[in-house]
C-alpha cells in the first residue's frame, strides 16, 4: 500500500538540471518535475529523515562542490500527492501510432493508433520523462509479432504494455519495488494484456541471466549506474540476433555506455536524444540489424 504521506524534495541549483534529476531519481524519487527553475520529486518517507537529507545534500554537492545549491523539503499527504502528479497530465502522442493516455481520460483511437492507458501510481513511467519516450520511440520499430520481450526496471509497466500492444506474444516485466509491481499489474489489467504480460518482482544482477530466457528483445530504462554492469546479463539472456533498448542515460554518459555495450558484443544501431537524455538501440551479433 502507498504510504500515508510523501517526502517532497525541492532542489534549486546552478548545476546542470539533467544531472540533478538523475541524482534525485537515484535517491528514490518517483519522477522529477521542473517548476520555475526548481526540480521537485516525491519519495517514500525515509526511516531517518535527517540522515537522508544529509546524504542527499552530500550527493548533490558532489556534482560540483562550487555550484549553488538550495534544498528544501516538506511532507505531502497521499491524497495531495495524487492530485499534484495528475495536474496537467493529458494524452501524449509519442509516435505516429503510440499515444499514452492517463487512466482518467477517455479517448477515441484514430485508425491504426494504439492507446496505452496508464496510471503511474507510485511508479516511474508516465511518458512525461524523456527516457520513457525514447524507449517507446525505439520500441515502436523493433517489436515484431510473436516475439518474447523482457522489460527490466518495469516501473509503471508502460514499456511492457507497449510491447504487448505492438505484437509481442509474451512480455516479462521485471521490477524490484513491490509497490511499483502492484501499479504495473493494475496498468496491465487496465490495458487488457494480462494474457501477454507477466509482472515479476525480481532483482536483476550482473553476470547472471534474466528469468526464463532467451528473449528476442530487452528494454531497460534504468539509472546508468545500474545499467553498466548488466550488459553481460542482457547478452546472455538474448537470442543470437536479439536486440536491446537501453535508457536512463545522460548525453554525457553516452560514450561510456557505448564502450560497455561493445565490450559485451553489442553494436549500436539507432539512438534517440531528448532534453539531455540518450536512449540507444543495440543489436547482436556485431553486425547492423
Amino acid at each position: 500500500m502507498p504510504p500515508e504521506r510523501w517526502l517532497e524534495l525541492s532542489v534549486r541549483s546552478s548545476f546542470e538540471p539533467e544531472l540533478v534529476s538523475a541524482v534525485l531519481l537515484e535517491l528514490g524519487g518517483s519522477a522529477v518535475e521542473e517548476s520555475e527553475g526548481t526540480l521537485v520529486t516525491f519519495l517514500p518517507p525515509p526511516s531517518d529523515l535527517e540522515a537522508f537529507l544529509d546524504a542527499a545534500r552530500h550527493r548533490l554537492q558532489e556534482l560540483s562542490p562550487s555550484a549553488e545549491l538550495h534544498l528544501t523539503w516538506r511532507w505531502q499527504p497521499q491524497k495531495d500527492w495524487e492530485s499534484l502528479w495528475r495536474r496537467g497530465l493529458g494524452p501524449r502522442r509519442i509516435t505516429p501510432r503510440l499515444t499514452v493516455v492517463p487512466s482518467w481520460e477517455k479517448v477515441e483511437p484514430q485508425p491504426g493508433e494504439i492507446l496505452l492507458y496508464l496510471d503511474p501510481g507510485v511508479a516511474f513511467g508516465t511518458a512525461e520523462h524523456a527516457t520513457t519516450r525514447g524507449c517507446l520511440r525505439l520500441l515502436d520499430s523493433r517489436v515484431s509479432a510473436g516475439s518474447r520481450i523482457a522489460d527490466v526496471g518495469a516501473g509503471s509497466g508502460i514499456l511492457s504494455i507497449a510491447a504487448a500492444q505492438l505484437g509481442a506474444r509474451e512480455v516479462l516485466a521485471l521490477e524490484v519495488d513491490e509497490m511499483a509491481c502492484e501499479t504495473a499489474m493494475e496498468n496491465v489489467s487496465r490495458n487488457g494484456v494480462e494474457d501477454r504480460v507477466k509482472v515479476l518482482e525480481a532483482q536483476v544482477g550482473p553476470g547472471t541471466v534474466l528469468p526464463d530466457p532467451p528473449f528476442d528483445g530487452i528494454v531497460a530504462n534504468l539509472q546508468s549506474h545500474l545499467l553498466f554492469p548488466l550488459f553481460s546479463t542482457f547478452r546472455r539472456s538474448l537470442l543470437p540476433e536479439g536486440w536491446l533498448v537501453a535508457s536512463g542515460i545522460l548525453l554525457g554518459e553516452r560514450d561510456e555506455v557505448l564502450s560497455a555495450a561493445l565490450e559485451e558484443g553489442f553494436t549500436p544501431v539507432e539512438d534517440d536524444q531528448e532534453d539531455g537524455w540518450w536512449t540507444g538501440a543495440f543489436g547482436l551479433p556485431l553486425s547492423p540489424l
